[in-house]
């Protein structure tokens, strides 16, 4: 990772050449990582908002972003090539799941294709990832003290509060950094087969029904068999084989 460091009042700088912004209130820190970086180009950057106005999540979905939970983004030079970018999300899934484990280690998380964290089948936390020129900017939305009500979101959702662990949000994005630079580091050395068993190894519904909606408005049912090298969800259909996932949402049988 880069060592470059902007003299900035408002920029701590911590290990592993992290440079994080801690900041009251923005838009969406996706985008104050991108305005940032026009004159702090190099990896490393990380923005962190107590309050973000117009926060987001995947497919342009609103992120709703009060006081008490964790807002973070990061930008990263992109994967070994193009294509292995979309690997990324689940890079990212695995180093935030250790990063809970290491802050909260009663809690038990799973995840939700593609780029959900989940708490008893409940929503805690969100992945997204956007480009910027040659690099990825990484955001995370964790819900730390608060969690949206079932009229505000598609899925249920809860907090770490709620299921009985304190953790500032200062502490845990700066245990995220660090999961995260050990995990990529691995990710470019070693590949994404690792990280792939890691994800399948705590995945909601392998084996199971689910239906994926995609965005075309077409339902595919089958049963959850396997997360393919590029991140595809594989899905084997009665009477029709295996199918890949690319984009889409998916409904557990329970749901």
């Amino acid at each position: 990772m880069a060592t470059h460091h902007p003299t900035n009042p408002d920029c701590e700088a911590l290990p592993g050449g992290w440079r994080l912004v801690a900041l009251s209130e923005v838009d969406s820190t996706n985008e104050e990582v991108r305005r940032r970086a026009l004159t702090d180009p190099d990896e490393g950057l990380a923005v962190m908002a107590a309050v973000q106005t117009a926060g987001r999540g995947r497919r342009g979905r609103t992120w709703v972003s009060p006081p008490g939970n964790l807002y973070l983004s990061v930008r990263l030079n992109q994967g070994p090539s193009l294509a292995a970018t979309a690997q990324l999300s689940f890079v990212a899934a695995v180093a935030l799941a250790d990063a809970l484990a290491e802050a909260a280690p009663h809690v038990a998380v799973r995840f939700k294709w593609p780029n959900d964290l989940l708490i008893g089948g409940a929503k805690v936390s969100g992945i997204l990832l956007e480009t910027d020129g040659p690099s990825i900017i990484l955001g995370i939305g964790v819900n730390v003290a608060w969690a949206p009500d079932a009229i505000q979101t598609t899925y249920p959702a809860t907090s770490l509060k709620f299921e009985g662990a304190v953790v500032p949000p200062e502490e845990l994005a700066k245990a995220f950094l660090r999961h995260l630079q050990s995990c990529v580091a691995q990710w470019h050395f070693r590949g994404f087969e690792v990280f792939r068993a890691a994800w399948l190894e705590r995945a909601q519904g392998l084996g199971q029904g689910i239906v994926a909606r995609l965005q075309s408005g077409e339902d595919v049912q089958g049963i959850f068999v396997d997360l393919d090298v590029d991140g595809a969800l594989v899905v084997d259909v009665a009477g029709a084989g295996r199918r890949r996932i690319l984009a889409g949402d998916i409904f557990f049988a329970a749901s």
